[in-house]
């Protein structure tokens, strides 16, 4: 498995390629909408690329632009100068999104949780210890051997959240090691180069680390926490847009009941994508992206937002989590956590417009 570092955050647009000649696409783009799509190089890019590839967004009378980050804080940073309309990022910047900018998260793109992860070199003395917290047996690591090591990871982001997590089951916080922010490649490339003593990173970047020979520590799944991928819409794009919203999210959806459906050939697809944006996977890795982590159709997603009895959703609870992570470590306070569930920043109307369009054509 190698890896070779392209352009990330450039905001370049994918390559649109169809077999209409010139004279016949300027006629069909002169009557479709534009709808600005923000993307990272990561499995949840996958349901948008795949609707271009295959023409659906055409179809629905949509022309996309692709816009390229590295991560989540890149793209908040866009989305506050309106340069972005729809997309996916992890739960974290999404969340902050919401606070921020007043953005609404209107689907999961899929459940992240393992491959939120935390490496260390196979020689690193934390693997003298596993399980020091029988809370969490599968993770390595004690409060000794963890305590004033650098963390190179990217801050703001779900990786975060899973060092967070990794360091408040060995009874750490924060201030008990240092951390080193860094992009998701050049931490890879940093600690390759024998920088820092744990690394944070997440699919498919953490599938490089295990071809390494580096040793999973932990990851959110292991350290008790959920961190689902968020699908993200701007305040005005729902708000004063949201037919346009719903038919971008109507492809998104069709591309991961595509991903559920036919994993093996997705899986094809999801390689060539990542090709474009420097990185080349293997199948063995490229297979795990749909091996661990799910992914949750229309039906199923519309029953992880249902409030039951009044009570928060799942994916409320789940943000609920996040956020109570976040007030406590003093990055977001009481009053921000509680506007982003009493602004009805988490909604699942634009996935009921899905829905319904979706039941039309049954």
């Amino acid at each position: 498995m190698s890896i070779v570092l392209a352009g990330c955050g450039t905001g370049k647009q994918a390559e649109q390629k169809g077999g209409t000649s010139n004279a016949k696409s300027d006629s069909a783009s002169s009557k479709l909408t534009t709808v600005h799509v923000s993307h990272q190089p990561c499995l949840h890019a996958l349901p948008t690329y795949m609707a271009m590839k295959k023409g659906w967004d055409k179809e629905e009378g949509l022309e996309i632009d692709f816009q390229f980050y590295p991560s989540g804080p890149p793209q908040n940073e866009a989305l506050a100068s309106n340069k972005w309309e729809v997309g996916a990022e992890g739960t974290v910047p999404a969340m902050l999104a919401a606070i921020r900018y007043g953005a609404y998260i209107i689907a999961i793109s899929n459940d992240e949780s393992e491959t939120n992860d935390l490496w260390v070199r196979p020689d690193s003395p934390i693997l003298k210890v596993k399980g020091y917290n029988p809370k969490y047996p599968e993770i390595y690591g004690s409060p000794e051997t963890v305590k004033g090591k650098t963390v190179l990871l990217t801050t703001a982001s779900t990786g975060h959240y899973a060092v967070i997590a990794t360091l408040r089951a060995l009874g750490l916080d924060e201030k008990d090691v240092k951390m080193v922010h860094m992009e998701q490649s050049q931490a890879l490339a940093a600690f390759e180069a024998g920088q820092g003593d744990i690394v944070q990173l997440w699919a498919p970047y953490d599938y490089i680390a295990e071809s390494k020979g580096w040793v999973k520590m932990s990851s959110g799944l292991r350290a008790g926490v959920k961190i689902p991928g968020a699908v993200v819409a701007s305040k005005k794009a729902v708000e004063e847009n949201p037919e346009k919203v719903a038919k971008w999210l109507k492809l998104y959806m069709r591309g991961i009941q595509e991903m559920k459906s036919n994993p093996v050939e997705s899986a094809k697809l999801l390689g060539e994508y990542y090709k474009e944006k420097g990185l080349t996977l293997d199948d063995n890795a490229l297979a795990k992206e749909f091996s661990l982590r799910p992914l949750f159709n229309t039906k199923e997603q519309l029953a992880l937002f249902a409030k039951k009895d009044g009570n928060m959703s799942e994916v409320e609870q789940w943000m609920s989590g996040l956020a109570d992570f976040f007030v406590k470590q003093g990055r977001i306070t009481e009053a921000e956590k509680e506007q982003l569930f009493k602004g009805g920043y988490i909604t699942d109307k634009i996935l009921k417009m899905v829905a319904a369009e979706e039941e039309k054509k049954k």
